[in-house]
């Protein structure tokens, strides 16, 4: 179990991995040795497992397809062969296993529904397992801060709303100058890199890297850096509510998503075309603290639910916000 001390301290560099740890020490009334070794334990025990930058793909006119797959693997070393093949795939932004009846979620960037059809036929020519699917295209998300991890503390809580971010939808074409275009691309790789090894990495003056850095969020392009934490080793389970709608009217999705960004536990409420229209990923300590979650869902919203369904998020081997091969 993670101790309050670490869950303030995961807060703070979870939501924004490039902040200087020294400031973090600084609201944390801690030494910055004591929050730099404490970091390093957290990374080394796995508690941390990777850094991830959160770009805004609509920027580019990417269209993000999420694929639901059922089966496919017989056994873990065919699991494990595809899943390394999945990770190596330059379309391929996210892998997780999950539970129910899927087993895999896989996320694919493309900029059109044709591009992404040739690379899913592609995938399942080479394993014909993975001929029983769904596929869900990913319209709109809010992320939001884990609250859930510091409970009644104002001092975050108030931080915690200019955290809160929404990507995709309907945005106009950004076209990136090519230090832009190099430098989004060096922090998606890491998002912790330093300034100084950005400048000597892309051969170009270190006030450039950050002009261009400021540029990039200032742009709206870049939206965070945040860190990832292993749901198993603090404790925490991740799921994710799907929901179909109907008789949903503009108030009522106002509701719902007010609802969502009022919920401590939920990280992201998304809108999808496909099998269902809604999707709810929420952190909890507990199946119960879940449960109460979930029905409170039901209960809450029966009135446009038409049929929902939840599933467990066992593991995440790869969750990027940008294709590697995305256009300029």
């Amino acid at each position: 179990m993670i101790n309050k001390i670490n869950k303030r301290l995961l807060y703070l560099y979870g939501e924004n991995c490039r902040i200087p740890l020294s400031k973090i020490a600084k609201k944390l009334h801690k030494s910055p040795q004591l929050v730099k070794y404490t970091v390093n334990r957290l990374e080394k025990n796995g508690i941390i497992p990777f850094y991830y930058t959160i770009v805004d793909y609509a920027c580019f006119d990417m269209l993000l397809f999420k694929v639901y797959f059922m089966g496919g693997c017989s056994t873990s070393s065919e699991l494990k062969l595809l899943i390394k093949k999945l990770i190596q795939n330059p379309y391929v932004t996210s892998v997780y296993e999950i539970g129910g009846q899927y087993d895999l979620l896989v996320e694919f960037m493309a900029q059109n529904p044709s591009k992404f059809n040739k690379e899913l036929k592609l995938l399942i020519k080479e394993h014909d397992g993975l001929n029983n699917y769904d596929v869900i295209i990913n319209v709109v998300s809010h992320i939001y801060p884990m609250d859930y991890l510091m409970p009644n503390h104002k001092e975050f809580s108030e931080l915690s709303h200019s955290l809160k971010i929404i990507i995709g939808g309907d945005r106009d074409r950004i076209t990136l100058s090519n230090n832009e275009e190099e430098v989004l691309s060096t922090l998606v790789r890491d998002p912790k890199i330093r300034l100084t090894t950005i400048a000597s990495k892309l051969k170009i003056n270190i006030k450039t890297v950050m002009a261009v850095i400021k540029s990039l969020e200032s742009k709206k392009v870049i939206r965070a850096y945040k860190s990832a934490l292993n749901m198993q080793k603090c404790n925490l389970i991740k799921n994710k509510i799907t929901l179909k709608l109907h008789n949903i009217n503009i108030k009522k999705e106002k509701n719902m998503l007010n609802f969502c960004l009022n919920n401590p536990n939920i990280v992201k409420f998304s809108k999808t075309i496909g099998a269902w229209d809604i999707e709810i990923d929420i952190e909890t300590s507990s199946p119960i603290e879940f449960r109460e979650i979930y029905l409170k869902i039901r209960e809450e919203f029966k009135e446009v639910i038409r049929s929902f369904n939840s599933y467990r998020i066992y593991k995440v081997f790869k969750h990027s916000y940008l294709a590697e091969n995305y256009p300029a």
